[in-house]
């Protein structure tokens, strides 16, 4: 045998020590095919055994780059979710300030219009409060002046009903006139036979 392809016998061939004491205590001799056999195998084995080393520290690399991936994946996600939190405070604190500047917004805005509302108000309770006054007084003129009026006419229907008597006769003189020697006469004597 020449040389095997994954270079196995080199392997066995450079510990010479090692596959002889493994052919010996197999009860082999490390000249035979038997030794040259075991000894192969045990450089593979050994061979095997630094690529299970090297594939266990890639492994443990890999693992190693991994969780640190990880960590700084995670401390990303730790940032983000501070700046997320963050950015959630200042929104919920930018929207508690505009409520409270819409509020004081209201405020200032009742401040300014209640004074003129009340204003207006006050007028227009002022000019119904005037017309309200003038309706009184026109009432109590209206009242009055019936009442003057009342009286008036009433004095005058007394006065009237007074002097009935003697206004119907002066007229009924001046109707009924005598004349002699140049003066006007009125005979009475008909009224004084009617109050008897």
């Amino acid at each position: 045998m020449s040389g095997s392809p994954n270079g196995s016998e080199g392997a066995a061939l450079q510990p010479a020590d090692s596959g002889s004491a493994a052919a010996t205590d197999a009860a082999v001799e490390s000249g035979s095919v038997e030794g040259r056999f075991v000894s192969a195998l045990l450089g593979t084995t050994r061979w095997l055994g630094r690529l299970c080393l090297a594939a266990q520290v890639r492994a443990e690399t890999v693992a190693r780059e991994t969780h640190e991936a990880a960590e700084r994946e995670l401390a990303q996600a730790r940032e983000i979710r501070r700046a997320a939190e963050v950015s959630l405070r200042q929104a919920r604190t930018a929207l508690i300030s505009l409520e409270v500047e819409k509020e004081n917004l209201t405020v200032k805005m009742i401040r300014e219009t209640l004074p003129l509302f009340a204003e207006r108000l006050k007028e227009v309770l002022v000019i119904r409060e005037r017309r309200w006054n003038d309706d009184v007084k026109r009432r109590r003129l209206a009242t009055t002046g019936a009442a003057v009026l009342g009286l008036v006419f009433g004095g005058y229907g007394i006065h009237v009903w007074q002097s009935w008597e003697a206004t119907t006769t002066q007229e009924w003189c001046l109707w009924n006139q005598l004349q002699s020697n140049g003066h006007i006469f009125c005979d009475l004597t008909i009224f004084k036979q009617s109050h008897q």
